[in-house]
């Protein structure tokens, strides 16, 4: 029997949607194109769609195996959907990542910073304090003259930087 113009337009179409699914690729698409628009008689057309699925001679030629076929292929194309997916989405953690810790080195630095100018002003205030003290003692001590004064601290260390400052007058006095 002789096929018409829409019988094989009809198989172009249905070899198209098995093309776009994934389940021929371009030379084997060509191929049974080429014979489909070449085709005079349904004998022609026959083979063309037998090993596809959902298809009318699919279920004739090799049944079980065939369906295992397309289930290994349908599971490996998945499985590659799959480990794409995760590939993105480690990379998409990865940048998540970088970008959280990109700020980390500018974080501690300024930390350190601030903690070494704390530390840096803190000290130095109290030495600065503790010298001046000392500085003041002194001059009082300076300006109060001769008078050695009897008046003692009760802290031991004035008592012994006043009685250091006696002797070094002392000395200073008879010559020496």
């Amino acid at each position: 029997m002789r096929v018409g113009d829409t019988e094989r337009a009809e198989i172009a179409d249905r070899l198209a949607k098995h093309f776009s699914e994934g389940r021929l690729d371009e030379a084997e698409f060509s191929e049974r194109l080429d014979r489909a628009m070449r085709a005079k008689t349904i004998a022609d057309l026959s083979g063309l769609l037998s090993d596809l699925p959902g298809e009318p001679g699919a279920a004739e030629q090799g049944g079980r195996r065939h369906q295992r076929k397309m289930l290994k292929v349908q599971l490996e194309r998945e499985r590659l959907q799959l480990k794409h997916e995760r590939r993105e989405h480690r990379r998409a953690e990865r940048e998540l990542r970088w970008r959280t810790l990109r700020w980390l080195p500018l974080l501690v630095a300024v930390i350190v910073g601030a903690v070494i100018i704390v530390h840096t002003l803190t000290h130095s205030f109290a030495a600065w304090l503790v010298i001046g003290l000392i500085a003041f003692l002194w001059l009082r001590r300076r300006a109060a003259g001769g008078d050695h004064g009897h008046q003692r601290d009760s802290g031991q260390g004035l008592s012994n930087l006043r009685d250091s400052d006696l002797r070094d007058s002392d000395q200073r006095h008879r010559g020496w």
